[in-house]
């Protein structure tokens, strides 16, 4: 029963007691009915002390209800708050994840440069003079160090004695021994020195004078002797090659001379200064001849170096192949540092160190594979949760090795080279797309797309067994003017450098030749 159904009960009653009321006013009501109404109103009575019940029931669930929605009320606003809290500390927990990814890059960054030297990166060993330990690749044997057995021998040459045979006599025990006697063979030995010996040519002109006009006249000097005191070539090729192939300073080249001529001979710091001038200019058509052999080579080497003249970096540029060899002064690399060298007109196979500028030159293009071996090492050591560059590294090795052993591959060889590469190039795609790359070490990545874009250019020397499947020779070769370089710090003009150049060219390509690089400095000082 609903509380508006008791309510219009309750009403009806009301009226009906009003009549009853009503009737007892005027005598009509009977004791019947009186009991009849009694028992009404207490059962009445009854359901109102229920109803009461009832109400205070409802009542008391409508207080517990009440209750309970204020605690679900304080428990949204405590969940409200909780998510608000949760968005913070997620926000901070992103922060604070970038943040530590951010140092870890900065660490591995870190890490890699402190840990790059000549084994990783184009660092040279001369620039780490506390590096590691060099590893020897070699296979290690049961063989002795030393000659071995059906090996051609390389001893010092036997040389024709300049002064008597010194004849050693035997222990007087030996003599009086009858059982000993001479078998009229020798055992020699040599003891070989250098002995510096000072010449001095005079030329001598008589003077002479006309009894009419007082002119004197006498005979004209050779072209050597244009001075009171002049030297002779091959002091000057001495000085020389001390001063610019031994990077010798030119106080100690004028103080090593003087001390093997027993003070005699006093070059000058100007004199000493001057040779390699005078050398470029006597091998101007040497160094012409050079530059139409460098063209016509099946490949040509080629790299860039910095320099300094006066405190500005200026570039030099090598050409080499295995028989010449000329470098080239220029203000800045790319294509101005190219133009006027053999680089700028050749038309077959340059191999160079991944120099983007290379390939707008030459037929086709060969990558050094050392530097691509040094990078893979470094890769391996920033990039350890990786494979791919271990696999590259040993592949691009054994490669080398086999072509060393043959270098005619047959198709299908060169075939299963290609494709083993290019599994190894999937692999670093699969292993980069669970890993990228961090912010501060893309390198790894970087030398996978470099492989990947210039592949032929990595392989090429399978194709072409006259090619090398390095740079080291440009690199020697740039090696060399690099030390005169540092030993200089820097140059005082762009015209001694350029010097410097034209001269370790006539040099470098001499000893490429096998010449005797004193005699062929000795000629050009003769000229």
């Amino acid at each position: 029963m609903t509380l508006k159904e008791a309510h219009e009960i309750q009403r009806k009653e009301l009226i009906a007691l009003r009549r009853e009321n009503a009737r007892l006013k005027e005598g009509t009501y009977t004791d019947a009915e009186k009991t009849a109404h009694e028992k009404l109103i207490r059962h009445l009575q009854s359901e109102n002390r229920f109803l009461q019940q009832e109400k205070e029931r409802y009542h008391q669930l409508w207080r517990e209800a009440l209750k309970r929605v204020s605690h679900d009320i304080d428990d949204l606003i405590r969940i409200d708050e909780l998510e608000a809290e949760n968005r913070v500390l997620r926000r901070e927990n992103r922060n604070l994840s970038a943040n530590l990814q951010e140092s870890q890059d900065t660490v591995a960054k870190l890490k890699a440069q402190m840990n790059r030297d000549h084994e990783n990166s184009s660092i040279p060993s001369s620039q780490k003079p506390f590096h590691k330990k060099i590893k020897n690749s070699r296979q290690k044997t049961e063989r002795k160090p030393g000659g071995q057995p059906g090996h051609a021998g390389h001893k010092r040459p036997y040389m024709e004695p300049t002064a008597p045979v010194i004849d050693l006599q035997p222990d007087s025990s030996i003599l009086s021994d009858p059982d000993y006697y001479p078998t009229g063979k020798y055992k020699t030995r040599q003891v070989v020195d250098i002995n510096v010996q000072v010449t001095v040519t005079e030329y001598r002109s008589q003077i002479y004078r006309s009894r009419t006009t007082g002119k004197r006249y006498y005979a004209p000097f050779p072209s050597e002797a244009v001075n009171d005191i002049n030297y002779g070539s091959k002091v000057k090729a001495m000085a020389f090659l001390l001063n610019n192939y031994c990077n010798v300073s030119i106080d100690k080249t004028s103080e090593l001379i003087r001390g093997i001529s027993d003070d005699r001979i006093i070059l000058s710091k100007g004199l000493i200064n001057s040779l390699p001038g005078r050398f470029s200019d006597a091998t101007i058509e040497e160094r012409n001849k050079i530059y139409t052999m460098l063209l016509k080579a099946p490949s040509m080497h080629t790299d860039f170096t910095p320099g300094r003249v006066n405190g500005k970096s200026v570039q030099i540029i090598l050409c080499a192949n295995q028989d010449e060899m000329l470098y080239f002064l220029r203000e800045h690399k790319g294509h101005e540092g190219i133009k006027g060298t053999p680089v700028e007109e050749y038309q077959q196979i340059l191999i160079h160190d991944h120099d983007i500028t290379f390939y707008s030159y030459g037929a086709d293009h060969q990558e050094c594979l050392s530097h691509v071996l040094r990078y893979l090492q470094d890769s391996i050591d920033n990039e350890k949760h990786l494979t791919w560059n271990v696999r590259m590294k040993d592949f691009l090795s054994g490669t080398i090795h086999k072509v060393k052993q043959n270098r005619y591959l047959s198709q299908e060889e060169i075939y299963g080279f290609e494709k083993e590469f290019d599994s190894i190039l999937r692999l670093a795609a699969r292993e980069y797309q669970l890993h990228p790359p961090g912010k501060y070490y893309p390198e790894g990545h970087n030398l996978y797309e470099r492989l990947l874009k210039y592949k032929h250019n990595h392989l090429l020397f399978l194709y072409h067994p006259e090619i090398e499947y390095t740079n080291n020779l440009a690199e020697r070769a740039l090696r060399k003017v690099k030390r005169k370089l540092k030993q200089a710090v820097t140059f005082r003009s762009i015209e001694s450098i350029e010097v410097l150049c034209n001269c370790m060219g006539i040099i470098e390509t001499g000893r490429l030749q096998g010449r005797n690089i004193y005699a062929l400095s000795q000629e050009a000082f003769s000229n």
